[in-house]
């Protein structure tokens, strides 16, 4: 996930990167090049970000919506408690 606002096109470049330079196929199954975990997808909250660096939650409360992605449940495993991979992420208006 990134750790400051990108374009939607850029996050969804970062998905796609993950899974073709950091993941390989094991057994029928993604999984994390660097620890061997498996690959699982979750998704991310976009929210388009103001200019005054708040989240923007659109007319519904849900910014943009929910994106798929990828993550390894080794590195960057999901919430303890409801096992679901959910964060939100900034995204800049173009």
């Amino acid at each position: 996930m990134p750790d400051k606002a990108v374009t939607l096109a850029g996050f969804r470049k970062m998905a796609n990167d993950f899974i073709s330079r950091e993941c390989k196929k094991s057994d029928g199954h993604l999984a994390h090049i660097k620890c061997g975990g498996s690959v699982r997808v979750g998704y991310a909250n976009l929210f388009y970000q103001n200019k005054n660096g708040s989240l923007d939650p659109g007319s519904d409360g849900f910014g943009i919506g929910p994106e798929r992605v990828p993550y390894c449940e080794n590195c960057d495993p999901p919430d303890g408690c409801n096992y679901t991979y959910s964060r939100r992420v900034p995204i800049k208006r173009t």
